[in-house]
């Protein structure tokens, strides 16, 4: 992923990085601009997951699990019929 300086649209570079979560899903990236002669900003950005797209399989699985647990035996029936 090309990150370019907020200031003169130049390339960044990460310099370093500090997790803010026990799992390092969420981090500070710290940047330097590339373009050290005209500008030279450093600067902070935050990564972090937003949303899944498609979740893990085995969050799915555990879900269908979950699901199918708290099924009467009459439900359970029903969609082993597939009614």
């Amino acid at each position: 992923m090309m990150i370019l300086c907020p200031n003169c649209q130049q390339k960044a570079r990460i310099t370093s990085r500090n997790a803010l979560n026990a799992e390092g899903t969420i981090a500070d990236l710290y940047y330097a601009c590339t373009n050290t002669k005209d500008c030279g900003a450093t600067f902070v950005m935050t990564l972090a997951p937003k949303h899944y797209l498609n979740p893990p399989v085995t969050s799915t699985a555990q879900l269908a699990q979950n699901i199918l647990n708290n099924l009467t035996k009459t439900e359970h029936a029903a969609l082993v019929q597939g009614r």
